[in-house]
């Protein structure tokens, strides 16, 4: 049975997609203006209000873009998540690489207010009932696969090893970020690096 659009309808098709387009195009530019304005706040981070006036809309067409509050933060924590990645899909890492764990993590002392937003939602998302639950979850594997992956392909690690040292380097990346967050004095940098050099160093022991 062939189903015959009323008429007028294939007019009126275009009409519906180009509202779906400016919304996508707007929950774009809230997402960006709300990533500068972390860039700039403290651990806090910025208020709704000053997302909005970045973006140049009042405060409710936040909410009324992303559905609620808890979308809007859990869209920023996934782009900033995707835009700090310190590897490629795919890539087999080597020595140097591993190296761009310490720089990433410098790289997030400049947004504490991002930091702890992301951390909240960790926390948040290890209930299943959570929206951030499965992207997380993904998020750990990926990142324990390819540190995983690169440790047996960059040092010849036998696999259960290779694995256990992965979650070992995540553990310590997050610990640290929390330690950091309290007392602000913490090197995050300089304490994962030496751990990773320890690691290298050690990666063949027994």
């Amino acid at each position: 049975m062939v189903l015959k659009l009323p008429k007028g309808a294939a007019m009126n098709k275009p009409g519906r997609r180009g509202p779906y387009r400016k919304t996508n195009q707007r929950r774009a530019e809230i997402i960006q203006a709300a990533l500068a304005q972390y860039a700039t706040s403290d651990a806090g981070g910025p208020t709704l209000k000053a997302i909005a006036e970045h973006v140049g809309i009042a405060e409710s067409a936040l909410l009324y873009h992303f559905g609620s509050r808890e979308e809007l933060f859990w869209a920023i924590v996934r782009a900033r998540d995707e835009q700090d990645r310190f590897a490629e899909r795919g890539k087999l890492l080597d020595d140097s690489d591993f190296k761009k764990l310490g720089a990433m993590i410098a790289h997030n002392a400049e947004t504490p207010g991002l930091v702890k937003l992301f951390l909240e939602f960790a926390v948040a998302a290890t209930s299943p009932t959570h929206p951030a639950h499965e992207y997380l979850r993904g998020r750990y594997a990926d990142m324990l696969q390819t540190l995983s992956a690169g440790l047996q392909h960059a040092k010849g690690m036998e696999p259960e090893r290779a694995d256990w040292l992965a979650r070992v380097l995540l553990a310590a990346t997050d610990g640290l970020q929390i330690q950091w967050l309290l007392n602000g004095e913490t090197d995050m940098r300089k304490d994962l690096e030496r751990l990773i050099d320890l690691a290298l160093d050690k990666a063949t022991a027994n």
